[in-house]
């Protein structure tokens, strides 16, 4: 994805959903469907991915679209045109989704996808299921001539980003979240300094926090078995991530040494326009490359769009990673503007 692009028929799109575990988590994030429903929210925006609108039911109710609260749409969505733009480029696009501790399924009835393949595990096991599952599938890729993207869907996921670089770096690091709201941020100081006080104790190693269910996010923890196990045949991948802070932050604690693989990092540049974002990268390894996106949102037809530009939405779902594949292969920033508002169209008019 990053660099040279290799030609390739399939592109596999791998996410982790997951929920970080902050109580009352609608109070902290936008990103989600609201109180008692976050839950669902990594779910219903693999479902986007797939088929450009949300089945599974909120509270009961059929509420397919991705408009979030802010008036701006999930990134999910915007995903949705993206690989859409790559099929009508001949690409063919298989979903891998990894759903990390939710306990409801995607419903995919619908979907645009060429393939899907779905896995799960309970809070504690990701590890288990990314050295059983995913290492052996980036393997198989590899051999196959395949190419990936490695997205996220960790709603809450920049809390457990901040609170480790916070830990490691010992200054008071903000990162741009999925919110702007003054109330939201200042609850999610307090949680930030409940935690901090809580862990204070801990030594900067990675270890500790992973083994600890209030010390880690899913996201965090499948990621760091994936950059820290090596494959069973000693293959070195090639791992394309895509996604911002949540990625970054193990990245930077881990350290090269401990990661097994060749890695590079596609996002969108609001990643690193964000608050000590630049700070932060200019400490990561200087092997590993971050590449953010180009594609201008103010070219959109739709507010909804141009609020990204906004700072409304920074990253998530791997936008920035597909915006990067999709500029590689050639795409002109008018043919993915015009993938993004067909994507949205349906629910903006």
């Amino acid at each position: 994805m990053v660099g040279s692009v290799v030609a390739v028929e399939w592109i596999n799109f791998v996410i982790f959903n997951a929920v970080a575990p902050i109580p009352e988590l609608h109070k902290v994030s936008d990103a989600g469907a609201g109180k008692n429903l976050m839950q669902l929210t990594p779910t219903r925006d693999a479902e986007l991915i797939a088929c450009g609108r949300a089945n599974s039911t909120l509270g009961g109710m059929l509420t397919a679209s991705p408009i979030a609260g802010s008036q701006s749409v999930s990134p999910a969505i915007l995903v949705h045109g993206v690989l859409k733009a790559l099929q009508n480029q001949g690409l063919k696009v298989r979903l891998h989704c990894y759903q990390l501790g939710l306990e409801q399924q995607p419903d995919f009835s619908g979907n645009s996808l060429d393939d899907i393949v779905c896995h799960h595990c309970p809070l504690g096991e990701e590890a288990r299921l990314i050295k059983q599952r995913l290492l052996p599938e980036l393997a198989r890729q590899l051999h196959a001539g395949e190419g990936h993207v490695i997205a996220e869907c960790g709603v809450g996921g920049t809390t457990f980003a901040t609170l480790w670089l916070r830990h490691w770096l010992e200054w008071n690091i903000s990162l741009a979240g999925s919110t702007k709201d003054p109330d939201k941020l200042a609850i999610k100081e307090q949680v930030l300094a409940l935690l901090a006080g809580k862990f204070a104790h801990f030594p900067c190693k990675v270890l500790p926090f992973l083994q600890h269910q209030q010390a880690s996010d899913p996201v965090q923890r499948a990621l760091c078995a994936l950059l820290m196990t090596r494959c069973s045949d000693n293959t070195v991948l090639e791992l394309k991530l895509a996604g911002g802070m949540m990625f970054v932050a193990p990245l930077l604690v881990l350290g090269a040494d401990a990661v097994r693989h060749q890695l590079k990092i596609a996002t969108t540049r609001w990643v690193l326009e964000g608050k000590d974002a630049q700070a932060v990268l200019s400490r990561l390894p200087s092997a590993y490359e971050v590449v953010p996106s180009t594609t201008d949102f103010n070219r959109s037809v739709y507010r909804a769009l141009h609020l990204y530009e906004q700072g409304y939405v920074v990253e998530g779902c791997g936008l920035g990673g597909c915006l990067v594949l999709a500029e590689q292969w050639g795409l002109s920033q008018q043919q993915i503007i015009d993938s993004l508002d067909a994507a949205v169209k349906p629910w903006l008019e």
